[in-house]
């Protein structure tokens, strides 16, 4: 009975460090709702807790003191407990196996005879070792979050990047974000992630900077989001001619898709403060909003791809030149066997093969013939891809094309738009396998794009061997979908395992589909492709530009010019994703080029081309170049326009525009406004949607818009007359190989 006087003021003193703890750990809650004050707060108080129960229990003796002094001296220990506690975060109690008390008999016996006093003691230690090693993160948390503040302060950083995940696209944000700290050739880019679940109240921030990256919340992450902006806004007074200026992009990783905006650091340095609380808040940006002239609703260019589409246009570069010129897609016949039942998935896949899949055979009389390509279907599905593809491509089947009229021609002839492709649809693989036309001197694909999951092989083992007893010559490539392996060819044999020798007997397989490949920075800002599409694009802004798309030092002195264009208000998405989709095939233009010089060279045994050669070799080109606008204007639901009332269409354009207090001697509007009866946007139709022999007829359809008196007037008044009645198609897509292809 003599300790429990003891014992309770054990009791007792612990309850009140409890209650004190608790007050504290409930402080630092309501600042922080983080994890870490929490644990810092718990392993406070165990080392308190632990430290006074084994002073208490061990140290003092206070066998038959009285109440008062048993409360002292607990008072006492109360107090020590808490100086040691805290000095355990700064390695002030040392670490010790053993007691000091322990002396000379430490070791097993002593252990055996004091078993409760060594258990708290090293629990006592345990807690020193973790306090000290809190205190360890708490320091390098705070020099980076320092380091980070400065980085930002100071302008350390390259492109700013605000990139916005719901929890279920995470895993791509992640990948994209790695990538592009990763590929980062200078200053690394400024960084701020936000991740968000359903309730948007807890969302989490982080912020990376300089090779620092640390977790935050809101109000910090607009802290240093203020501090980019007045950066930036300096920055873009004090900037040199030359010097590339930094770009800010916000990301959106949401519903299985990724939007991405673009902001040059002039639009982005008069942001208001409500403007950067919508970036980092996750709202949408609009694309060039006439009443927003500033902030997140401006954007310099605003773009989005479904993940799948991603996925699809990166199988399809790895195809095309130079990465995949021995494959011969763009130069060659292409048979595309496709099977799978992702439908979004096999649509997108048969559209980027229609899109680069386009070819031209050249004859013995220097002529080219269009050689489309032939696309089969196997899928358990292939009704509804079916419907989609003529509900969305209309013109990809003849019986759903529109015919325009010649107005100039007395017999009242058609201009005609051959498919860019032919498609069969099949319900069993075998099947299509069996009965798909094959050409040896062609390209073959075989796709499957669902997962392996271990049938595959086996399957393809079925699919070779029926292809090489119908056409003994023929080397298909085989493309797989797989998610996580890396992307690349492999050699796999009969089992479905992979080997490296004896080539001529393995099957080649083309993986793809790899987050990581997918999500790479350079392809999802655009930048691998986007300085190509620039020249692409300054083409048709500035003729007298002739840029090589394949140097970037020879095209160094235009890339001001380049980026003015592309940065011009007045260039649509249109505009942007064509001139894209250019850079993608131009690769394939060059080697077709390069062929057939190296053949006209052969055939007239000369060691160089003549004025004529390069004359038939710019006519090829161009009819190459037409083959593929063609495809990739009815891949994006575009259907040829009828002919005989552009004029009409005009003059009501016109007398609208008038009417709204237009400038009719504004020749840019005025340009935009025949533009529009070219190309209608809303009915997806398209004056120059023909086939090659067919543009003279569309350019003189075209020169018709100026064909009554009123609207020569009103195209003469706004000096674009001659620019209606000078155009000329087929030059222009001639002109690609003057200023893209590589003469040799």
């Amino acid at each position: 009975m003599g300790n429990l006087p003891i014992i309770g003021t054990v009791l007792g003193t612990a309850a009140a460090l409890a209650l004190v703890a608790g007050a504290v750990y409930l402080l630092h809650d309501r600042l922080d709702h983080g994890r870490r004050p929490r644990v810092f707060v718990a392993t406070f108080i165990a080392v308190a807790l632990i430290c006074f129960a084994k002073q208490l229990l061990f140290e003092t003796d206070a066998a038959g003191a009285s109440l008062l002094s048993s409360f002292a001296t607990s008072a006492t220990a109360a107090l020590t407990s808490l100086g040691m506690a805290g000095a355990a975060f700064l390695g002030g109690n040392g670490f010790a196996l053993f007691p000091d008390a322990a002396g000379d008999a430490a070791g097993l016996a002593w252990i055996a005879a004091n078993p409760g006093y060594f258990t708290l003691h090293a629990l006592f230690e345990l807690g020193n070792l973790l306090s000290l090693a809190l205190t360890a993160e708490f320091a390098l948390t705070l020099f980076t979050g320092f380091s980070t503040h400065l980085s930002l302060t100071q302008g350390h950083f390259g492109d700013v990047l605000i990139v916005h995940a719901s929890e279920s696209m995470a895993v791509h944000a992640e990948r994209f974000i790695n990538g592009a700290s990763e590929s980062a050739t200078s200053a690394p880019p400024a960084i701020i992630f936000r991740l968000s679940g359903d309730d948007p109240s807890r969302a989490t921030w982080r912020i990376s900077a300089a090779g620092h990256t640390e977790q935050t919340d809101r109000g910090r992450a607009l802290q240093e989001l203020a501090s980019l902006a007045r950066h930036l806004s300096k920055t873009q007074k004090r900037s040199r001619a030359g010097e590339r200026a930094r770009s800010i992009y916000i990301a959106v990783f949401r519903n299985g898709r990724v939007t991405v905006a673009l902001y040059h650091s002039d639009r982005a340095a008069a942001w208001r403060d409500e403007d950067w609380e919508r970036a980092l808040d996750g709202a949408e940006p609009a694309s060039d909003a006439p009443n927003h002239p500033s902030g997140i609703d401006n954007p310099s260019d605003l773009y989005s791809y479904s993940i799948e589409e991603i996925r699809v246009r990166q199988l399809v570069r790895q195809l095309l030149p130079p990465q995949g010129d021995d494959n011969g897609i763009g130069t060659r016949p292409l048979t595309a066997m496709v099977m799978g039942n992702d439908v979004e998935r096999m649509v997108l896949t048969i559209v980027y093969l229609v899109r680069n899949g386009q070819a031209l055979l050249v004859g013995d009389d220097l002529t080219g013939q269009p050689r489309q390509p032939h696309i089969a279907i196997a899928s358990a599905e292939a009704d509804r891809i079916e419907r989609r593809l003529r509900r969305a491509y209309p013109a990809l089947f003849p019986s759903d094309s529109h015919a325009a009229t010649d107005p100039g021609d007395s017999g009242n002839r058609q201009a005609h738009l051959t498919p860019p492709a032919t498609l069969a649809f099949f319900s069993s693989k075998l099947d299509m396998i069996e009965q798909t036309p094959l050409d040896a001197n062609g390209v073959t694909l075989v796709i499957n794009t669902e997962p392996d999951e271990g049938r595959a092989p086996s399957q393809r083992e079925v699919w070779h061997r029926t292809l090489e007893r119908r056409c003994p010559a023929i080397r298909p490539v085989y493309v797989q979908f797989d998610e996580s392996e890396r992307p690349g060819f492999v050699w796999e044999n009969s089992y479905g395992g992979r080997e490296r020798a004896h080539a001529e007997d393995l099957k080649r397989v083309l993986i793809y589909g790899s987050t990581a490949d997918c999500m790479q920075s350079s392809l999802v800002l655009h930048r691998s492709i986007d300085r190509r599409a620039m020249m692409v694009n300054l083409r048709y802004a500035d003729s007298s530009a002739k840029p090589d798309l394949f140097d970037d030092v020879a095209n160094e002195p235009y890339l001001t010019r380049a980026q003015s264009a592309w940065d011009d208000p007045a260039l649509t998405l249109y505009d942007r994703e064509s001139s894209r989709a250019t850079a993608d095939f131009i690769g394939a233009e060059r080697l077709f080029w390069n062929e057939q010089a190296d053949a006209l060279a052969a055939h007239g045994r000369r060691d160089a081309l003549t004025n004529e050669d390069r004359a038939v070799l710019r006519n090829l080109v161009g009819q190459l170049e037409h083959l593929r606008w063609n495809a990739y204007m009815v891949t994006s639901g575009y259907i040829t326009r009828p002919w005989d009332n552009l004029a009409q269409d005009f003059a009501a354009a016109y007398l609208a525009y008038l009417h709204e207090g237009g400038d009719a001697s504004d020749g840019g509007t005025v340009k935009s406004l025949v533009k529009s009866v070219i190309r209608d946007k809303h009915l997806k139709r398209h004056v120059a949607l023909v086939n090659w022999e067919f543009l003279p007829l569309a350019d003189q359809a075209i020169a018709s818009i100026a064909g009554t008196p009123e609207n020569e007037r009103a195209l003469s008044q706004a000096g674009v007359l001659a620019w209606v009645r000078s155009r000329h198609n087929q030059q222009s897509d001639r002109d690609i190989a003057d200023q893209f292809i590589t003469v040799g």
